[in-house]
Parts: structure tokens; sequence; C-alpha cells
């Protein structure tokens, strides 16, 4: 019997992880997400080798916990060889319910260049988009939490005055 609870266990586990994997993300993937969104959206490039990303993550897994309608979007810049650490770290944020893609093995320079032939690879690297979604702002580095908080109010119905510091 125990054998069996812990085999449903295992199974239940993988089914989890395996639904919640990234999507790939290829040339045509960009132009794809602005096709398809109807409201406005964060889209945040990260890398597991980059410092600075797991701690915007980590703010990130706290203010959608506080908002779960944001709309964000991840995508990592890592390859899909490294999938299990990148879902590690997104179910670590509690972020593996959120809309992710990992770059897939196509040209990295390309794949770059089809979301903002203006990015050459530093990371972060944030695109808020507004109710337009061709209309979008980009941000390098950290996010800043006044920032997200302005283009919230301004872009969306979550209302966010009861923001914490994260």
């Amino acid at each position: 019997m125990k054998i069996l609870v812990l085999l449903a266990s295992l199974l239940f586990c993988y089914t989890v992880n395996a639904s919640n994997k990234p999507s790939l993300f290829k040339t045509d993937s960009y132009k794809q997400l602005i096709e398809e969104k109807k409201q406005p959206f964060l889209m945040v490039m990260w890398s597991l080798d980059c410092p600075p990303c797991i701690k915007e993550l980590n703010s990130l897994g706290m203010l959608y916990k506080q908002y779960p309608d944001l709309n964000m979007v991840l995508v990592s810049t890592d390859s899909p060889e490294r999938i299990d650490e990148i879902n590690n770290l997104l179910n670590r944020f509690d972020l593996q319910n959120i809309d992710n893609w990992v770059f897939s093995t196509d040209s990295i320079q390309k794949l770059r260049y089809t979301i903002d032939p203006q990015w050459y690879g530093e990371l972060p690297r944030s695109y808020f988009h507004d109710k337009q979604p061709t209309e979008r702002s980009a941000v390098t580095g950290i996010l800043d939490t006044q920032h997200i908080v302005s283009w919230l109010k301004k872009n969306t119905e979550v209302t966010p005055d009861r923001l914490t510091k994260y």
C-alpha cells in the first residue's frame, strides 16, 4: 500500500511539473504574444546565470502573490537543456503558473532581435506593454517598485495602494 501511495505521489509530481514547463521561445513567439495579449502585460527577460535576475524574480514572486491577476510573461534566455533548473527556480518563487518561456536553440541573437533590435543581451531586461500591446517601454536592470506601481495604476484594474515594499 505504501508503495502505491509513493508511486501515485511521484506520478502526480511529474504531471504537475510537466504541465508547467515553459514554452519554447522561437523567432515568431514574440509576435504571437503581442497578437494574443488583449490587456497590458509585463515581459521580463532573465537568466539562471544572472544574480540580479534571481533577486528580481524573488521580488516578482512576492508581487504576484499580492496581485495574482498581474499579466506577466517570464522569458528565460537560457537553453532548453536547463529546463529543470528553470522550473526549480520558478517553483521556489511561486512563479510556475505565470506564462513562462525559455529561449529555443535558435540563434540567440536572432531571438533577441525579434523582441527588440536595440537589445544586445543585457539582463535583467523588462518590457512594459501598455493598453495597446505594441506600445511598450523597456527597462534594463532590476525593476524599481515605483515603476511597477506607476505602470499598474496607469494600465490595469489592479489597485496597488496596498502594495508593500518587497
